[in-house]
């Protein structure tokens, strides 16, 4: 790899260039958005299922043998990366154990017709790799 080059690096993201043993990369986010702008100082918790429920990983099996023969190995000259963001990773190079945890709470709330607070909308998001 001669060049690398990125615009964006944001959110505990990384570019990893070289060979890896692991990567264990965790995210959660507790996101409300609303019509009306305000903050609560209580906002922000953590105690919701999404935050709190295992992920359940599948078992590893050691025994598993590889053997290769790079007759003509991988090479690149040149990377562009536009953005890289909330705990994504760019790795150029081998790795063992790539484990990623991604959990979303995402709260909406829209104003009735008087401009009151009315309905909440929730949504919880996971993801694992």
């Amino acid at each position: 790899m001669n060049q690398l080059k990125g615009i964006t690096l944001a959110f505990s993201s990384f570019y990893q260039l070289g060979d890896t043993r692991n990567i264990d990369s965790v995210s959660w986010a507790y996101a409300v958005q609303r019509e009306k702008e305000f903050f609560l100082s209580s906002e922000g918790s953590y105690d919701y299922r999404v935050f709190q429920s295992p992920i359940q990983k599948a078992p590893i099996d050691p025994r598993v043998n590889v053997s290769r023969l790079n007759l003509c190995p991988i090479k690149v000259n040149r990377l562009f990366v536009k953005a890289t963001a909330f705990s994504s990773i760019v790795h150029v190079g081998n790795v063992s154990l790539v484990s990623m945890d991604a959990r979303v709470k995402h709260i909406r709330q829209l104003e009735d017709a008087e401009g009151s607070t009315g309905q909440t909308q929730s949504e919880e998001i996971e993801g694992s790799n």
